[in-house]
């Protein structure tokens, strides 16, 4: 049996926020689970640098107990604005601003089990450079467990609360088509690279050889070829028609 080796990091929160970033005004909405490129962040914060893109791959699973919306204020300032006058004497503005309520999602007590094949950063994420959140800078989070592992391959799996690529849309009924930022550069110039994801965050679904198949719905299913492939599995996830969840990984490259 061919196993390999992987960091598993459990990562918890009371909420967190991972906003669409194309929306700014009225309302901010939030993604159901990490965008790679938050995960790319999270990495950086306890190395205390930005690592090579291209030098590890990761996969998770993200669960979270709730969705809810809060009130937020925006403070929009302009330049210039109205002078005003003290003791008879004006004063002109070099900015002014405005307060802007909107609503915000939020996800309650969310729940990050992280893969990275880069065991030798097990240190880093037990003693992090940096503050750990998961979300937004004000979203402190805790990384609660640190593991070392072993994956196996297995002919059948299933899929559940994790990201798949967007090349399995063709062979998948379930799952949300997402455009997501795999990756934001450096400051100042912050270059970003969105990329299409489907987000798996409620469903189940059954890939490669498992048993009674007739018993899961068609929706539920894997279509293609994919009782010709192998899986990596977590050994230590739930049991489900004799299959165990599979550990899909990507590249924030």
């Amino acid at each position: 049996m061919h196993r390999l080796a992987v960091l598993r990091i459990t990562i918890e929160a009371p909420v967190t926020s991972f906003r669409y970033p194309h929306f700014l005004v009225g309302r901010q909405p939030s993604y159901h689970m990490p965008p790679p490129s938050t995960i790319y962040g999270h990495i950086g914060s306890a190395l205390g640098e930005l690592p090579d893109p291209g030098s590890f791959q990761f996969a998770y699973d993200f669960r979270f107990a709730g969705r809810c919306s809060d009130l937020e204020h925006q403070h929009i300032t302009t330049p210039g604005g109205q002078a005003f006058t003290v003791d008879g004497n004006k004063y002109p503005t070099s900015v002014q601003a405005t307060v802007q309520p909107h609503l915000r999602d939020f996800l309650f007590k969310p729940r990050l089990v992280l893969y990275v094949n880069r065991c030798d950063w097990a240190d880093a994420f037990k003693a992090p450079v940096f503050c750990v959140i998961l979300g937004r800078s004000q979203d402190l989070a805790s990384v609660t467990k640190v593991e070392e592992i072993e994956l196996e391959q297995k002919n059948g799996a299933y899929f559940e609360h994790t990201l798949l690529p967007f090349s399995y849309r063709p062979y998948v009924a379930l799952g949300t088509t997402v455009l997501m930022p795999r990756f934001i550069g450096p400051p100042p110039e912050r270059h970003a690279n969105f990329d299409r994801f489907i987000t798996l965050h409620q469903e189940r679904l059954f890939v490669g050889t498992f048993t009674n198949p007739d018993g899961v719905a068609r929706s539920r299913r894997m279509l293609g070829d994919s009782r010709e492939r192998v899986w990596w599995v977590d050994p230590d996830s739930q049991a489900d028609r004799e299959v165990q969840r599979a550990v899909i990984f990507h590249s924030c490259e």
